[in-house]
C-alpha cells in the first residue's frame, strides 16, 4: 500500500474516512429506529429482543391496540412510525400555528389533548358501539371526558358528543390515505390496528421470566426490504475495505482474520435476524445480534485506521493524527451541543409519559368508584336511598335535641323567681326528717295533744257553773 502513487493513496483514504463516517451515521439510524428512545443512545438487549423476536418482559400492564399506542406518546417527541401524537399537536399542519398565535398555545393544545382522548375512548369502547360511531360520525364522549374542551369543529355540545370519523381523516387518513401505507380511510382497515392484542403470558425456556408478544417487531415485508438493502450495499463497502487491508504489510495471520471478519460477521448478523422469528430459541439468536453487529463495527474501524497509517510514512501519520484530533474534537462538540441534548430530552419526554399513565390509571378507578356510586350512571340507587335517609334521620335527631334544649333553657319569669323558693322547701322537707327512733319517741305526745285538744272541745260545749247551787 505504501508503494501506491499519492494520488492512489488520498483516494483510498478519503474512501475509507467516508465509509467511516458512514457507519456511524448507521449507528445514529440504529439508536432511531431499536431503542427504546429513552435516553439509551443504543438499543438495550431487551430492545432487541423486542425488535426481532417480538417478545418483551411480562410487567403487568394492560395490553394497547396498535394505534393507541402510537397516539399516546409525548406531543413533543420525535414524530416517527412509533409516535404519532404530534401529528395532534405541532405536526397538524399550519391551522395549528395560526390557532396558536390567535387563541394561545395552552388552549389550543388542551382541545387537542381533548382530541386524543377522545379517540383513545372510542378505541376502547364496545366493538359494535365503536363501529355504528364511525359509521355515523358520532360517538358518545364517555362520562370520564366530559367538560374536557375538544377542537369546536369535532364536538358538538348539547348532544355530548364528537365526530370521531372526522378526527381520524383530519389526523391520520391526511397522511395514511392512498399510497401511504398503513392506508387508514375505511373501517375494515382501522380495525386490525384498533384491536387489543390478546395477551399471551409465555414462559421461554431459555431466558426465563414471563414473556409477552409485542406488535413492536419488524415484519416480515420490512426485514426482506432491509436484508435485500444490507448485503447488497454493506457487502460491496466491507469487500474494498477488507481487500485495502488485505494489501498493508501486517502479517499474514492478521490480513486472513481481519481482512474478511466484517464480511462474515455481516452475514451472520443478518441470518440471526431471521433465526430471531423462531419460537424458544428465538430470543437468542437475537441477543446474538448484538455480539455480532458489534464484532463488525470494531471490524471495520480496526480496517479503516490500520490501513490507514499502513499507506503513509512519518509525516503522512502526523497529518493522520492532527485529522483523528480535529474528528474527536468535532465530535465532542458535536455530542455537547446536539446528541447529550436530543438524549436527554427524549429522556424527560419517557419520563413523562410514564408519569402520565400512571397518572390515569387511579383516574380511572375514582371515575369507576364515582359511576358506581351515581345513580344518574346506572350505580346502586338504593344503597344510596338509604344513606340519604340516615342522613335526614340524622339530622331530625340532632334537630329534636337542639329545640329540646331550647326549650329547657327559655323558663317562665315566675318560675324564675320561685327558684331560690322552691330550693328553700326542699331543704325545709329534708330537715323535717327526724330519724326513726324521735318519731316513735314523739308519737304518744302526739297523740296525748290530740285528747286534750278533744276534751277542752267537750268542756266548752257544757254550761259553766257558777256555784254549787247551780
Amino acid at each position: 500500500m505504501r508503494q501506491l502513487p499519492l494520488p492512489a493513496k488520498l483516494v483510498i483514504s478519503v474512501f475509507l474516512i467516508a465509509v467511516g463516517i458512514g457507519y456511524f451515521s448507521a449507528l445514529v439510524q440504529l439508536h432511531m429506529q431499536h431503542s427504546g428512545r429513552n435516553g439509551e443512545p443504543m438499543p438495550t438487549p431487551w430492545d432487541v429482543i423486542e425488535k426481532f423476536s417480538g417478545l418483551k418482559p411480562h410487567d403487568g400492564q394492560v395490553a394497547k391496540s396498535k394505534i393507541e399506542g402510537i397516539v399516546s406518546g409525548p406531543k413533543d417527541g420525535a414524530f416517527d412510525k412509533n409516535n404519532m401524537a404530534p401529528a395532534f399537536f405541532g405536526k397538524s399542519g399550519k391551522v395549528y400555528e395560526k390557532d396558536c398565535t390567535t387563541r394561545g398555545q395552552d388552549k389550543v393544545d388542551a382541545e387537542r389533548e381533548g382530541e386524543r382522548q377522545t379517540l383513545i375512548a372510542w378505541i376502547n369502547a364496545d366493538p359494535d358501539e365503536r363501529k355504528t360511531a364511525y359509521e355515523k360520525d358520532d360517538f358518545k364522549i364517555p362520562d370520564t371526558l366530559s367538560g374536557r374542551p375538544i377542537t369546536e369543529e369535532f364536538a358538538d355540545k348539547a348532544t355530548g358528543t364528537a365526530k370521531i370519523k372526522s378526527i381520524i381523516e383530519e389526523r391520520c387518513v391526511r397522511c395514511h390515505g392512498g399510497d401511504k401505507k398503513p392506508d387508514l380511510d375505511e373501517y375494515p382497515k382501522l380495525l386490525p390496528l384498533i384491536s387489543v392484542p390478546k395477551v399471551e403470558i409465555l414462559e421461554n425456556k431459555y431466558l426465563g421470566d414471563k414473556w409477552v408478544r409485542t406488535n413492536r417487531q419488524l415484519s416480515v415485508e420490512g426485514l426482506t426490504q432491509s436484508t435485500h438493502a444490507h448485503l447488497l450495499s454493506f457487502s460491496v463497502l466491507f469487500a474494498l475495505t477488507g481487500l485495502t487491508f488485505a494489501f498493508t504489510s501486517y502479517p499474514a495471520f492478521v490480513r486472513c482474520i481481519l481482512g474478511p471478519i466484517v464480511l462474515l460477521a455481516t452475514v451472520a448478523d443478518i441470518a440471526c435476524w431471521w433465526l430471531a422469528r423462531l419460537d424458544e430459541i428465538g430470543p437468542v439468536f437475537a441477543l446474538a445480534i448484538m455480539g455480532t453487529g458489534a464484532t463488525a463495527g470494531l471490524g471495520l474501524a480496526a480496517q479503516i485506521i490500520l490501513s490507514l497509517f499502513n499507506m503513509y510514512g512519518i509525516r503522512g501519520k502526523i497529518v493522520l493524527w492532527l485529522l483523528f484530533a480535529a474528528a474527536i474534537a468535532g465530535f465532542g462538540l458535536l455530542a455537547s451541543k446536539v446528541i447529550l441534548p436530543a438524549l436527554r430530552e427524549e429522556e424527560s419526554a419517557a419520563k413523562k409519559a410514564i408519569e402520565a399513565a400512571n397518572k390515569k390509571e387511579p383516574a380511572k378507578a375514582d371515575d369507576g368508584e364515582a359511576k358506581k356510586d351515581n345513580p344518574a350512571n346506572g350505580g346502586d340507587k338504593k344503597a344510596q336511598d338509604e344513606g340519604d335517609k340516615k342522613k335526614d334521620k340524622d339530622a331530625g335527631v340532632e334537630e329534636g335535641e337542639k329545640k329540646k334544649d331550647k326549650k329547657e333553657d327559655v323558663k317562665p319569669e315566675g318560675e324564675k323567681a320561685t327558684k331560690a323558693e322552691a330550693e328553700g322547701e326542699k331543704k325545709d322537707k329534708k330537715a323535717d326528717v327526724k330519724p326513726e327512733g324521735e318519731k316513735k319517741a314523739t308519737k304518744a305526745e302526739a297523740e296525748g295533744e290530740k285528747k286534750d285538744k278533744k276534751a277542752g272541745v267537750k268542756q266548752i260545749d257544757k254550761p259553766i257553773p257558777l256555784s254549787k247551787d247551780d
